[in-house]
């Protein structure tokens, strides 16, 4: 899973790439992601361009979209267990 990190991150990269995640800038980075972790409101959406996310029909990647997870008041188990299963809290 490739995670872009809002610059200002770093202890969450870090401990994520500790975690087997493939961890970018989000600034920087011009490819697929999968999600992004960033902090605060607002966010700033023109970070991420077409180029970040595939086509539908492309069959790069099997989930369409790139989860959106702010960061504000969640620890890296609670981020972790987000980006695993792509839900932001359980359902019941």
């Amino acid at each position: 899973m490739v995670v872009a990190i809002q610059e200002g991150l770093g202890e969450i990269k870090k401990e994520l790439l500790k975690r087997g995640f493939d961890v970018v800038d989000l600034e920087t980075y011009n490819y697929p992601i999968d999600a992004i972790i960033y902090k605060g409101i607002p966010f700033q959406i023109s970070y991420v361009s077409g180029n970040n996310m595939p086509a539908m029909s492309s069959g790069i990647r099997e989930n369409y979209g790139v989860f959106m997870v702010n960061s504000n008041n969640r620890s890296i188990d609670e981020l972790e267990n987000m980006l695993r299963t792509r839900y932001y809290s359980p359902l019941f």
